[in-house]
């Protein structure tokens, strides 16, 4: 089936942002004939400006609707209202006012939805690749195989479309009030605000075993502008290499790809085995950013960064991506596979794995040089 799916902005209180991503939208190539929702959260006075660029922008493209809501939403509210226009329309694309698109953004989407209708593992499509692991903000790079896309238990939030059926499914356990503490869900998830739909969703993927289908080549970069999650724009860590040159797509089904991740980041068994001879008779989980609480692991055996009695086999970390090590099994003593009862604990969980990670990306960079890094990063932080 080929979608049509409309464009939703989700906007907000700030004009600039807003007036950007509609420059953005209006360099889309591909595009025959597409609906514009303009979406604007109750702020007044501060949303006169964003409604009046909302009013008198021209969408070249097809019908535009603004809507202006009288009654403060919030954001998590706001976009699940939005996600409601796959119900209405068959499919739909949730922009936030502080992305910018790729000209190619709508061709990626149309294609990705109609590959992807029959999958019930796909729990949605993203646009947006991320240059780091959303958790700890260390860097994360998929592994290549010979397609566009990978695989995560993991949600996006800075450009991502849904089917029709693919929201509803998602909406009817939302609707219920699901708890989801007792989730598998990595710790930080939890610490997320309340303003956050995205945890809800983390936790419909995990719970139901699906996955989003995220592209190595990103069609949407964000600016990481002050609003409802962020109060301070101290990075730009949302920019990413945006498509720019044609748009003939490559996907792979998911029982075919090898990169396949789960909630933490971490390469799963199932796409790993793939390429890998002689580890399909260890039953594993990997845990290479060393961040995942071992009593939440359900398997016997693990692959990790953090030290282990007696390991079965132990790799060098040398090779990016990390679990290339693995792959090539290139000998060395910084990442192990052995049962998971023998990993011994960290000694100090907050600073420790956070160093030594970014000591191997930034290996050029004297140890305690990143450890001022990293504690000035935390600071910085916490303040915030």
């Amino acid at each position: 089936m080929k979608y049509s799916p409309v464009i939703v902005v989700v906007a907000f209180n700030r004009p600039k942002s807003l007036e950007r991503l509609l420059f953005s939208l209006k360099q889309a190539k591909n595009i025959e004939n597409a609906k514009l929702i303009i979406s604007i959260d109750h702020d007044e006075p501060k949303t006169v400006l964003v409604k009046k660029i909302a009013d008198d922008f021209i969408w070249p493209f097809g019908e535009k609707e603004v809507i202006y809501h009288n009654q403060r939403l919030g954001l998590r509210r706001h976009v699940l209202q939005c996600g409601d226009f796959a119900k209405t329309y068959g499919s739909v694309i949730i922009l936030e006012d502080d992305l910018f698109v790729s000209p190619y953004f709508y061709d990626y989407t149309v294609q990705a939805l109609s590959y992807y209708d029959n999958d019930e593992r796909i729990g949605g499509i993203s646009l947006f690749n991320p240059p780091r692991e959303e958790l700890y903000e260390k860097p994360f790079v998929p592994i290549n195989d010979n397609s566009d896309v990978y695989f995560m238990q993991f949600p996006s939030s800075l450009g991502q479309a849904w089917t029709g059926k693919q929201w509803e499914h998602f909406r009817e356990w939302y609707n219920n009030e699901p708890d989801i503490s007792v989730i598998h869900l990595p710790d930080k998830v939890f610490t997320w605000p309340e303003t956050s739909w995205k945890k809800y969703f983390c936790a419909f993927l995990v719970k139901f075993n699906k996955f989003v289908a995220f592209p190595k080549i990103s069609l949407t970069t964000n600016f990481n502008d002050p609003g409802s999650n962020m109060k301070f724009n101290v990075n730009h860590e949302g920019q990413t290499q945006l498509k720019i040159g044609n748009s003939n797509f490559r996907f792979i089904n998911l029982r075919d790809s090898y990169c396949i991740y789960d909630v933490y980041f971490e390469i799963m068994q199932e796409g790993l085995n793939k390429i890998i001879q002689g580890l399909d008779e260890y039953p594993y989980e990997m845990d290479l950013y060393g961040r995942k609480n071992i009593e939440k692991i359900t398997k016997p055996y693990i692959i990790t960064t953090r030290q282990i009695i007696n390991p079965i086999n132990s790799y060098k970390r040398a090779l990016k991506p990390h679990e290339m090590n693995v792959i090539f099994k290139l000998k060395g003593t910084d990442i192990h596979l052995g049962k998971k009862e023998d990993v011994l604990p960290n000694q100090n969980k907050n600073a420790r794995a956070i160093s030594d990670y970014q000591y191997y990306v930034f290996r050029r960079l004297p140890r305690f040089t990143m450890l001022i890094y990293n504690y000035i990063l935390r600071k910085i932080a916490r303040f915030y």
